[in-house]
């Protein structure tokens, strides 16, 4: 009886494990080919069977990674690293996986996880490329200096390395990144400049123009104040002149008077109307001009009889 029951069990771990095989066969067939989808399942079939061992769930990772399905990949490599942390190919599991992280924009964990492949092992034939990878998480990041210098370890310390010409374009990509954003900051500094001079043109101008209003408004004052200046002393010489007549007036009336009162004397008729008084205290100054003219013109004649009358008295 015991020996039927071992007979079975060994029967069936054998053909549990030709099965593993035949489904790690076919997928590794499957994976050759290049037929992922096929290979994903078979490796997944040989993981799913007892005893399934580290093989197939390493091709289930690289199968899955071909596929570019790197959310499965990155939890299956998980579960081989804390499956199978003895495993030779945990190095290159740890090493993926850091690429991955950069495949998927998460960078800090890349460059974490890829630095501490290299730490942990500095001989495996990935360093070149994880120094690579390295340098693109930084470049990506904008740390353009510091992925220059990881880019140059590839170039300087693995010259034969499958990534050297990647590295060296990176590294012609930098330089000129360099030039474009050294001129990228003197086109800054021009555009900051030429707004600067804008600004105080601009601040200029408005004071200029506030200038110009303010000299407009002074010389409009200016001018009014000389035109009423102008006025006034043209009024006052006015008054002046008037003030003249007023006393010319006055004195040929007192003339005129004397000279009535001669002609009176002598017997010579005297015209005694007001009204060259009266034209001479019109408003109009035309009226006063005229009348004062006939007034003057009298006073003549007047005076040219009294000089002949003078004259007649001192011959007798």
């Amino acid at each position: 009886m015991q020996k039927k029951t071992l007979f079975a069990m060994l029967a069936l771990f054998i053909g549990a494990y030709v099965s593993a095989q035949d489904a790690l066969s076919a997928g590794l067939d499957a994976y050759a080919r290049s037929d992922w989808p096929t290979a994903t399942l078979s490796f997944r079939k040989a993981t799913s069977l007892p005893k399934a061992g580290a093989e197939p769930w390493y091709w289930l990772v690289m199968s899955e990674l071909a596929q570019e399905k790197y959310d499965d990949a990155t939890r299956d490599m998980r579960r081989f690293v804390a499956s199978f942390p003895d495993d030779s190919r945990v190095a290159d599991i740890t090493y993926q996986s850091g690429r991955v992280s950069y495949l998927q924009g998460d960078y800090e964990n890349s460059i974490g996880t890829l630095y501490d492949f290299i730490k942990k092992w500095p001989r495996n034939d990935s360093i070149p490329s994880a120094y690579y990878w390295i340098g693109e998480c930084l470049f990506a990041v904008g740390r353009f200096d510091e992925a220059k210098s990881v880019f140059s370890v590839v170039l300087t310390q693995y010259p034969t390395s499958v990534k050297r010409e990647a590295a060296a374009y990176r590294l012609a990509l930098l330089k000129e990144t360099a030039k474009q954003d050294e001129l990228l900051k003197l086109l800054k500094m021009s555009h900051e400049e030429s707004l600067r001079v804008i600004e105080d043109y601009q601040r200029r101008e408005k004071t200029y123009e506030q200038a110009i209003v303010a000299y407009q408004k002074r010389i409009s004052e200016m001018i009014k104040d000389t035109r009423v200046g102008d006025l006034e002393k043209q009024l006052g010489d006015e008054k002046v002149r008037n003030s003249e007549l007023l006393d010319q007036i006055s004195q040929l009336q007192v003339q005129n008077a004397e000279l009535a009162a001669s002609l009176a004397m002598s017997g010579a008729p005297v015209n005694t109307s007001d009204t060259a008084n009266s034209d001479l205290n019109s408003s109009d100054p035309e009226t006063r001009r005229r009348a004062l003219e006939a007034l003057m013109q009298k006073a003549r004649s007047v005076q040219q009889m009294y000089d002949k009358i003078d004259s007649t008295g001192g011959s007798q």
